[in-house]
C-alpha cells in the first residue's frame, strides 16, 4: 500500500496531508480531535464563537488529543464596527 506523506506532514507533525475545515460551531472539539487522532490535522472553527468560549473549546481539544490541530479565525470578523467594504478596497 502506498502511503501519502508530504513535506507539509513533516512541517505540521501529522501523518496524512488532510486538514478538516474549521467551519464555525460545526467544527467542534470532538470532530477536531477525531481528525487529529486519525493522523490528519483537525481545525477548530472560530467563526461565530463568542470570544469567551474560544479558550474553553481549545482546552477541550487539548483534553481529547495531544496531536497537532489548528484554529480557524476569520480576521474580518474583528474589524472596526464602522468599517465598510469600501474601506477595505
Amino acid at each position: 500500500m502506498t502511503r501519502l506523506h508530504t513535506p507539509l506532514c513533516d512541517e505540521l507533525g501529522i501523518e496524512y496531508p488532510i486538514l478538516s475545515v474549521g467551519f464555525g460551531f460545526s467544527a467542534g472539539p470532538e470532530l477536531v480531535s477525531a481528525v487529529s487522532e486519525a493522523g490528519g490535522c483537525g481545525v477548530l472553527g472560530g467563526r461565530g464563537v463568542p470570544p469567551e468560549e474560544i479558550e474553553g473549546r481549545i482546552a477541550r481539544v487539548r483534553e481529547l488529543t495531544d496531536r497537532p490541530f489548528g484554529f480557524n479565525m476569520i480576521i474580518a470578523d474583528f474589524e472596526a464596527p464602522d468599517s465598510t467594504d469600501e474601506d477595505r478596497a
